[in-house]
């Protein structure tokens, strides 16, 4: 039984507008999501980036930020900060922080990447120089993949302020506008 309403879900979500289907998957697999394949996953990114960027100037690390994930809602709530780091000198050249939702994206697109940048890699023992000058800028186009993933959250209510907020469902929302609805929530619960 559970089987036929997965391969029904299946159905209906690849009949769906790729966008649109892209982003049912995202929002189903951060809901089922545990905190410990979570935190795998920050650490396989970290490794990932670490081998492809092996030799190169440039690396991206990935952490959780310290206290967003204490809470038993964490995926709501927890961040994870992006930082591209130049090696040889130490600097931090850009720093990004990101939500769940966010986080999920980067990684199936830097694991899937990374993968054939790796495999490519691995396989000849002379890289030409159009592998060399893609891994040379690779942190470089990471860091512009999480900007471009970041900077295109806004509010879905007053579609105005930047989302701080975004729920499981992947509803985005401004600190007013949660603040508010939660106002007029805890008013109506006294009214009864």
């Amino acid at each position: 039984m559970g089987q036929q309403i997965s391969d029904q879900t299946q159905l209906v979500i690849n009949k769906l507008p790729e966008k649109v289907a892209k982003h049912v998957t995202l929002v189903r697999e951060s809901g089922s999501l545990t905190y410990e394949e979570f935190l795998g996953r920050v650490a396989e990114l970290n490794d990932v980036t670490a081998k492809v960027a092996a030799g190169q100037e440039k690396h991206l690390l990935f952490e959780v930020q310290p206290g967003s994930d204490s809470s038993a809602f964490w995926k709501v709530v927890v961040r994870v900060v992006c930082t591209k780091i130049n090696k040889s000198s130490g600097i931090v050249e850009a720093s990004r922080i990101m939500n769940l939702y966010q986080f999920i994206q980067l990684y199936k697109d830097i694991t899937s990447q990374a993968a054939g940048v790796l495999a490519q890699s691995s396989t000849s023992e002379e890289p030409d120089e159009n592998s060399s000058s893609v891994t040379s800028c690779q942190a470089s186009l990471w860091m512009g993949r999480v900007k471009q993933l970041t900077d295109e959250e806004e509010c879905c209510i007053c579609m105005d302020g930047r989302a701080d907020l975004i729920l499981p469902c992947a509803h985005s929302f401004c600190q007013k506008c949660i603040d508010k609805w939660l106002y007029f929530s805890a008013a109506a619960l006294c009214v009864w």
